[in-house]
């Protein structure tokens, strides 16, 4: 009782800390396994788990509040159930990956519901606006949080509760070898299903030839994972300095600039800043999306600025309509610029200037943090932790909580100091250029991190008969060995080419590429086919 209690908190917070202060990004299931299995007494299954399901998830983003496989979720309930189960470790981690990866799956039918109960509650949220109730929109706005946690939490109590019994180590040591096998070679191929869809985000029919830098310095000059990120670093530099004369986005601009006077205090600062850091989203819904958070942290300098309630009230109201953006880069840009226009005695511009920006800043932060940084790092960090090493979930946390606190802080006081001015910087094209570099990047990294995180090699053989000193000598050859001569790594990119066609060509849902992966993946490793080749070395 007491291991079920303490994984259905920690399921709450994985909740929260991906919702609100992004500390550790505990939401992704790296994190979220490997505390788990902290928690159960098994810490080298829960950090082969959410590794394995880490890299199942690579480009899979709730973009707009899209639904998605709830991997936090199935990393936390595989390692539970895993740990109750029968067998050696790589037998638990298969278990647990057969678990994880279908509850994360089935489990996502009921993140509509707790988004629904949130957008019920926003409108109660607008007649405590209407009321100059600040308390009142303040309760609503963590209250939300409640619907978002519990659709998450209930689960996992109930699959702890499950794997403290003695029925699923029944269960499971009557589960075929054949099927522990097959399930071993699924976790192994399932990262060709990130590394595809994290492709069929970026362009690549104008960057392809920068995937060949990144697998020419794993496969031939054996370079570590973080040597070929460091190569990524110096080509993405090289690439953004030829390419600064090209033109860049530009963002609308807004009216004309105003002075901003001095009538909020450090304090004031440090309230709004505070409550976006600390609950950003946590009342995300599907009508105004980030609006009730936007509308929370203002609260404290439209107090300050509108003694007079019905410009107190209009403030609230005002900034309870639609807004919705990167909340890591572009939401605090656009909170600071909003205070300073605020500020200025220019509402309407503070408006304005949220309409303008965070549709740019949104495609600009989710595609830099979440589909670039997030995928670098996480990438990284599991393929240490499926060498069973600690250093992974540690390197992740840690380049998560520091990068992303100090960049959030520096946005909102760069946007408060200069105000309207905003959109002009953003204009001459600094952000585009970060993208740009980034997206380089990026590419350079996933050359080199598609033949070692995918691990595949064929165990068959063909026979064939030679004439020695006149008489007929019949040799075994394995394919691997014709494959390595030809090409080192070619099954490995062959099958994330493939998961790529399946995603892109022929656009099948990831639910479903992921189900054709996991049933090739059993088959083949069941019937001795294939099978996981052995850890590459980092």
């Amino acid at each position: 009782m007491l291991v079920a209690l303490a994984l259905t908190l920690w399921a709450i917070y994985c909740t929260y800390d991906g919702l609100g202060p992004f500390l550790i990004y505990a939401q992704r299931p790296l994190i979220a396994g490997s505390v788990a299995g902290l928690i159960t007494g098994h810490p080298l299954l829960g950090l082969l788990i959410g590794a394995t399901l880490e890299l199942a998830a690579l480009g899979v983003y709730t973009y707009g509040g899209a639904t998605i496989p709830d991997y936090q979720t199935g990393a936390i309930v595989g390692t539970a159930l895993a740990a109750g189960a029968a067998g050696d470790v790589s037998a638990q981690v298969a278990i647990g990956i057969g678990v994880g990866l279908p509850a994360a799956i089935l489990l996502a039918a009921l993140d509509p519901v707790g988004k629904m109960v949130t957008t019920a509650l926003v409108h109660r949220a607008d007649g405590y606006a209407a009321d100059g109730n600040a308390r009142g929109l303040a309760r609503i706005h963590w209250v939300s949080l409640v619907p978002w946690a519990a659709v998450r939490a209930i689960p996992t109590f109930l699959a702890a509760l499950a794997a403290s019994g003695g029925l699923v180590k029944d269960i499971t040591a009557s589960i075929p070898t054949g099927f522990v096998q097959g399930m071993t070679l699924a976790g192994s191929l399932l990262p060709a299903v990130g590394f595809a869809l994290l492709l069929g985000m970026m362009e690549l029919s104008k960057y392809w030839y920068l995937l060949l830098i990144g697998f020419v310095g794993f496969a031939y000059l054996h370079l570590p994972v973080l040597g070929i990120a460091l190569v990524g670093v110096a080509v993405a530099m090289l690439f953004v300095t030829l390419k600064r004369d090209e033109p860049v986005l530009a963002v609308p601009e807004t009216a004309e600039e105003s002075t901003v006077d001095s009538r909020l205090t450090k304090q004031d600062l440090r309230r709004v800043f505070r409550r976006y850091f600390w609950s950003s989203q946590i009342s995300w819904n599907y009508e105004r999306m980030q609006a009730l958070g936007f509308a929370y942290s203002m609260e404290p300098v439209l107090r300050r600025l509108y003694p007079d309630k019905a410009d107190y009230v209009a403030g609230l109201q005002r900034h309870l309509q639609f807004f919705n953006t990167s909340v890591l880069i572009g939401g605090p840009l656009i909170l600071g610029s909003s205070v300073a226009l605020e500020e200025a005695g220019t509402p309407k511009s503070a408006a304005s200037t949220k309409v303008a920006l965070m549709g740019p800043l949104a495609g600009i932060g989710d595609t830099v943090v979440f589909a670039l940084y997030n995928s670098i790092v996480f990438t990284m960090g599991a393929s240490w932790a499926l060498q069973g090493n600690w250093l992974g979930p540690a390197f992740a946390a840690v380049m998560v909580l520091v990068p992303y606190a100090l960049v959030r802080r520096w946005q909102f006081g760069f946007a408060y100091r200069e105000g309207k001015r905003l959109a002009g910087h953003l204009a001459a094209g600094a952000l585009a250029r970060v993208a740009q570099g980034a997206t380089v990047l990026g590419f350079v990294v996933l050359g080199g991190f598609i033949p070692s995180i995918v691990k595949v090699v064929t165990t068959l053989t063909y026979r064939q008969t030679t004439t020695v000193q006149g008489q007929a000598v019949t040799q075994s050859v394995a394919i691997q060995d014709r494959l390595d001569e030809l090409v080192p790594f070619l099954l490995p990119v062959l099958v994330t080419a493939g998961v790529y066609l399946l995603t892109v060509k022929a656009r099948l849902r990831p639910v479903w590429v992921i189900g054709i992966v996991v049933v090739a993946g059993v088959v083949l490793g069941w019937l001795g086919w294939f099978a996981p080749s052995a850890p590459a070395k980092s």
